[in-house]
C-alpha cells in the first residue's frame, strides 16, 4: 500500500462484529471496497449501507486490507480457501496465529462486545493485533491511527488471556445479569433500583483492585444469610450460588 489516505479494506462476514466496524471505517473515511458473507441476505444489507458490493466469493475481493469477522471454526476454513494477494486478518480471540500458514495474515482483535443497534465511539474499541510480517504491521498501526483506535501488539497467547478475562467480565457477568432479572421479575420487584448499584460496583474499580472492592455475605462469612439466600433458590440456581460463594470464601481465607 504506498497511499495511507487511499487505504482499502473489505469484509468477510456481516454479523455484529463486521457490521460495527465497517461503520466506524466508512465513518473515519476508510474505502470499504466489498462485503463477502455466507448470509447473502446480512450481507446484501450491510452492503447496501456502506454503498459497497456484496461478492459472493470472497476470493474476488479486492482490497489492501481483508477482514475476516467471522467465528473461530470460519476463519480456519478461510485460511485454507481463501486465495488472495491481499494482507488478511481476523478479529477472533481465541484462533492461535501460529495455526496460520500464510505470512500475509494477521489479527485485528477487538476487545470490547458488540451489540445490534448499539453504536459505539472509536476510543470504546480497543484493538489487540498481532501481524506476521512488518508491512501488515505497518498497515495495521496505520489503520488504527487513521481511525483513532487505541491499540497494542500482543501474541497469540497472551490474546487468549486477555479473550478469557473478557469472558469473566462480560459474558459471566452479563448471565448474572440475566439471573438476577428473572428473580426480580418472579417477585414482581423492579430491576431498575439494582443499577445504581450495578454503576457503583463497576465505577470503584476506577480505584480499588476487585480484591478490595469484594463486600458481601460470602466475603464476610455470613453463613446465616447465605443459607436464606440459597431458601429461596432452586436446586440448579442453588448450585451456582455455592460455586460463587465458595470462590469468594477461598480467596478470603474463609473454608
Amino acid at each position: 500500500m504506498t497511499n495511507k489516505s487511499k487505504m482499502r479494506v473489505a469484509f468477510i462476514g456481516s454479523g455484529k462484529v463486521a457490521t460495527e466496524l465497517a461503520l466506524i471505517f466508512r465513518f473515519k473515511g476508510i474505502d470499504i471496497t466489498g462485503i463477502s458473507s455466507r448470509n447473502e441476505v446480512s450481507g446484501t444489507e450491510l452492503a447496501t449501507r456502506l454503498n459497497c458490493p456484496f461478492v459472493a466469493d470472497p476470493n474476488e475481493l479486492k482490497a489492501d486490507l481483508i477482514i475476516i469477522a467471522t467465528n473461530d471454526v470460519s476463519v480456519k476454513a478461510l485460511n485454507s480457501t481463501l486465495k488472495t494477494e491481499s494482507f488478511v486478518v481476523y478479529t477472533a480471540g481465541a484462533v492461535n496465529l501460529d495455526e496460520i500458514t500464510d505470512e500475509n495474515w494477521g489479527v485485528f482483535y477487538p476487545l470490547q462486545t458488540f451489540t445490534e443497534n448499539r453504536h459505539l465511539t472509536v476510543d470504546e474499541v480497543p484493538i489487540l493485533m498481532e501481524a506476521n510480517s512488518n508491512e501488515l504491521r505497518n498497515l495495521l498501526e496505520a489503520l488504527c491511527e487513521k481511525i483513532g483506535f487505541q491499540y497494542d501488539y500482543c501474541d497469540s497467547q497472551n490474546r487468549q488471556k486477555y479473550h478469557l478475562a473478557a469472558v469473566y467480565v462480560n459474558n459471566f457477568v452479563n448471565h448474572l445479569f440475566h439471573k438476577a432479572q428473572i428473580q426480580l421479575k418472579e417477585n414482581q420487584l423492579n430491576w431498575n433500583l439494582l443499577k445504581p448499584l450495578i454503576e457503583e460496583t463497576v465505577a470503584k474499580l476506577d480505584d480499588l483492585s476487585a480484591f478490595d472492592a469484594q463486600t458481601g455475605p460470602a466475603r464476610r462469612n455470613d453463613q446465616s444469610t447465605i443459607l436464606t439466600h440459597e431458601s429461596l433458590l432452586n436446586d440448579e440456581e442453588v448450585r451456582l450460588y455455592k460455586v460463587l460463594t465458595n470462590s469468594i470464601q477461598k480467596t478470603y481465607n474463609h473454608d
